[in-house]
């Protein structure tokens, strides 16, 4: 699953830059929640992401879980 190659992949700065110019495209008013760990702006999440904390790497993590989901579709 995508988690596991998270590790391997968390300094990628190709898929960092990918979940950047998603997020981008979300209205800045927006603020996205994180489970328990509140809500975020666009700029805050991208702030996070851009130093690989532990709210960064959860929500590259989601990113790519749903991006893979695109591509395997359950049965």
């Amino acid at each position: 699953m995508i988690g596991e190659h998270m590790n391997e992949q968390d300094n990628s700065q190709d898929i960092i830059n990918l979940v950047i110019e998603r997020l981008r495209t979300i209205p800045p008013t927006i603020e996205i929640s994180i489970g328990g760990d509140g809500s975020y702006t666009v700029d805050q999440l991208i702030e996070r992401i851009q130093k690989q904390d532990a709210i960064g790497k959860k929500m590259v993590e989601m990113q790519l879980s749903y991006i893979y989901s695109l591509g395997h579709p359950l049965a």
